[in-house]
């Protein structure tokens, strides 16, 4: 009766999209993308993101702003195996929650070795500059304390695949002893300096005070702000899984609470021109370009984008090249480029060169067109004075219509 009870009111809660001031925590429904925007830094640049994917009921994720400083991270995203809103009413209950009916996940079963229900899982595929990405976070639960090592053994995990990983890898794990986080492996008796009680609310009175930690949060226990941190190839992309699950019953909820802003790379920073030139070679056939150049740590190469006489519109036998350069630039995406344009040597200088720096800008207005920012980009024209050949056949004037690529950072 009671859960019947609990969850009849979280759903009213959840149509009218507020919480109480009592609960003095505020949740809003955002798409996955951004919902993982807000996680990274502002202003930063040491990471980006290429794709996300959630996996879930809606009603399971969220981001959330608290103004009570009694909880250890203020705002970020809520991932729960019931209705996020339910995490903000005062800890009335030592047995609440609600079934949300959804699968479990296999990969979570390995962790907790039990069957799982409920599951919550948000995908982010990334790139970042350094050789390392971390962020902030807390696992709270209903389960504790009387469900401890009793069957219901509610985990979540934050698994990372991609260069360097031959399968999949669990960042969330205690620093001291690396064992996975859940109910059972962080609790009253074991490791113990990583939890947080939550007694029960009893109402307002001397001994619990309105402004305690039970009275703005329902979860009856909860872990320390832990870091999750993996090592990583820079520029290579990499997928994130952020996954939680109800273990044994579906009833008594568990969520994990990710930071705002704390999704970063702050590793070491690598030279880009190695990464960037391997790249480059292993597209060469699909970016159409010649001879990879090096120099300090800009990456040069020429390719010929097939302009027509006397023109400086893109034709589509380059749009596919374009796009493959495109794709290299986001995935490379603290780097900038500059584009020198060419012309043959029929007409006179001037026109020439006015000709040559609005081919450089028809590639530069297509890249933006695909996602890359103008002040990414300079353009240049030098019109026919640097041409790959001399010769005055058609062919050899259809090589020096080109534009020249320079990467950098």
């Amino acid at each position: 009766m009671m859960g019947i009870r609990r969850a009849i009111t979280i759903l009213a809660a959840l149509l009218v999209a507020t919480v109480s001031a009592e609960g003095q925590m505020l949740f809003k429904s955002k798409n996955s993308r951004q919902l993982v925007e807000e996680l990274l830094p502002r202003n930063s640049f040491g990471i980006t993101i290429l794709n996300t994917h959630f996996k879930a009921n809606p009603n399971s994720i969220a981001s959330f702003v608290t103004t009570s400083e009694k909880l250890p991270i203020q705002s970020g995203i809520i991932m729960s195996t019931g209705m996020v809103t339910w995490a903000a009413y005062p800890n009335d209950s030592p047995s609440s929650g609600c079934a949300m009916f959804t699968p479990g996940d296999k990969r979570l079963e390995e962790i907790a070795g039990a069957k799982t229900s409920d599951a919550v899982i948000l995908e982010i595929e990334f790139v970042a500059n350094t050789d390392e990405v971390s962020f902030e976070y807390f696992f709270a639960s209903e389960e504790y304390p009387e469900y401890v090592n009793k069957g219901v053994n509610d985990v979540f995990a934050f698994f990372i695949e991609g260069p360097g990983y031959d399968t999949l890898c669990n960042i969330a794990k205690l620093p001291t002893t690396g064992e996975p986080i859940s109910v059972d492996h962080v609790n009253a008796n074991r490791n113990s300096e990583f939890y947080i009680e939550n007694k029960q609310w009893r109402g307002y009175s001397i001994d619990n005070p309105g402004n305690s930690l039970a009275s703005v949060f329902q979860f009856d226990g909860m872990t320390t702000v832990l870091e999750a941190k993996a090592k990583i190839r820079p520029y290579a992309t990499y997928k994130l899984t952020m996954a939680i699950a109800d273990v044994g019953d579906n009833i008594y909820d568990s969520g994990v609470f990710i930071k705002a802003h704390s999704l970063k790379s702050e590793g070491k920073l690598q030279p880009v021109a190695p990464y960037l030139k391997s790249e480059i070679e292993k597209r060469m056939h699909l970016i159409g370009a010649n001879r990879v150049r090096v120099n300090g740590d800009t990456v040069g190469f020429d390719k010929t984008i097939h302009f027509d006489f006397n023109s400086y519109d893109i034709l589509s036998e380059d749009t596919t090249s374009l796009n493959e350069i495109a794709d290299l630039l986001t995935q490379f995406f603290d780097a900038r480029l500059k584009l020198i344009g060419h012309t043959d040597d029929v007409g006179s200088d001037e026109y020439n060169m006015d000709l040559s720096r609005m081919r450089a800008r028809s590639v530069a207005n297509y890249l933006n067109m695909h996602g890359i920012d103008d002040d990414r980009i300079i353009t240049e024209g030098r019109g026919k004075r640097q041409p790959v050949t001399r010769l005055q056949t058609d062919e050899a004037r259809r090589k020096n219509r080109r534009v020249e690529f320079l990467i950098y950072k």
